[in-house]
């Protein structure tokens, strides 16, 4: 549903093990982080979204640098966009260059990606440099239509407001309508297959959408699975699984 993004050290590990239900490693080095990390926000009893930790963007993703191409490729799933910014300028970022540069490489991958919906999470407002580059960050978005929160991942501090105005967007997203190829007409991006009697199972699913589906479960966690499981029904192929003979 929701996405984190930012170059790496911004603290995205540390904001989203402290609102969610997701516990990653967290060492003192960049990409430690694979594969995205996905957590459960929940903000009251029926209010959640899912929220996933994509690993650090850096400058040349969109042409691969890094591993760019599989991270862009998990942002375009998300509805709204976290942008996670180190306000406090430590290891000599500077939060207005790597907005822009992260922004940038949105755009080169993407155009629809680009214009997703952006909230800033302006991070580490615990330092006492953060609060002068917070004001010059505010001056150079000031023509853009972009909610800036001041957050602290180490306090907890405007985190529960980020989310309930990310929940907000979600709940007013409207998804862009896309050209229309004519050779993909018939192409279902949740087509799937079950195949049976296969050489090391009874049943399998196949199809891109499944495929994707259990790359990014983490099944050591209980929410993931539970969210795993509806998707699965929703997509059909519990029915369809039953209708071949599944007991």
């Amino acid at each position: 549903d929701v996405g984190l993004v930012g170059y790496p050290s911004v603290g995205k590990s540390s904001i989203i093990s402290k609102i969610s239900s997701a516990k990653p490693e967290i060492a003192a080095y960049h990409f430690t982080t694979l594969t995205p990390v996905l957590g459960m926000v929940r903000l009251d009893a029926e209010k959640s979204f899912v929220l996933a930790d994509i690993p650090g963007l850096i400058e040349g993703a969109s042409q691969g640098v890094g591993l760019g191409h599989d991270f862009l490729r998990h942002i375009e799933r998300t509805k709204v966009l976290l942008h996670v910014l180190d306000m406090s300028g430590q290891e000599g970022r500077d939060p207005i260059e790597d907005y822009e540069k992260i922004n940038k490489e949105l755009a080169l991958y993407s155009q629809k990606l680009a214009q997703r919906q952006q909230i800033v999470l302006a991070n580490k407002m615990d330092l006492p440099e953060s609060l002068e580059n917070l004001s010059a960050f505010k001056e150079h978005i000031k023509d853009k239509e972009v909610q800036v929160f001041a957050v602290s991942a180490a306090t907890g501090e405007g985190l529960q407001e980020a989310m309930f105005a990310a929940l907000h967007m979600l709940e007013n997203f409207v998804e862009e309508p896309e050209d229309v190829v004519v050779a993909n007409l018939e192409e279902d991006p949740d087509k799937f297959e079950i195949l049976t009697d296969c050489e090391d199972a009874d049943f399998l699913v196949v199809g891109k959408a499944i495929d994707r589906l259990v790359a990014m479960t983490n099944f050591d966690n209980e929410e993931a699975v539970t969210r795993f499981q509806v998707i699965w029904r929703n997509m059909g192929i519990e029915d369809a699984l039953k209708a071949k003979g599944v007991k």
